[in-house]
């Protein structure tokens, strides 16, 4: 009777670790999906590349440590890389970088960043 309980209890131990090891929170890699800006409606990044006639892409990187990694890219236009670091307190997120604070918003698979009336999703 013994080596059954402890054989459940082991069972059961490992069921909860694995449960634990698969929930990231907001941990992970999200590409820009669509923007919107202040006066126009919220665009695909598709729509937002052909408007603007070039190929538009993002991608934020929440990592375990605390750390973030933004990069933005206009085509051969413009390209941008900000690092720094990020808190989660239940679905809101703080991305923080050289003394700047910046507010998202994290909502199932997607980040939703909003700054100056510009707002970003990234889905994951």
């Amino acid at each position: 009777m013994k080596k059954r309980t402890l054989a459940l209890f082991l069972a059961l131990a490992m069921m909860f670790s694995l449960a634990a090891c698969g929930s990231s929170g907001p941990v992970g890699v999200y590409s820009l999906s669509s923007a919107k800006v202040p006066g126009m409606n919220e665009m695909s990044v598709a729509d937002l590349s052909a408007l603007i006639g070039t190929t538009v892409s993002g991608t934020l990187a929440l990592k375990a440590d605390g750390s973030f990694t933004l990069e933005m890219n206009a085509g051969g236009l413009e390209s941008e890389t900000v690092e720094g670091t990020w808190t989660a307190e239940g679905s809101e997120l703080t991305l923080s970088s050289d003394g700047s604070d910046v507010s998202a918003t994290l909502t199932g698979n997607a980040v939703v960043m909003e700054e100056d009336g510009i707002s970003m999703t990234f889905k994951r």
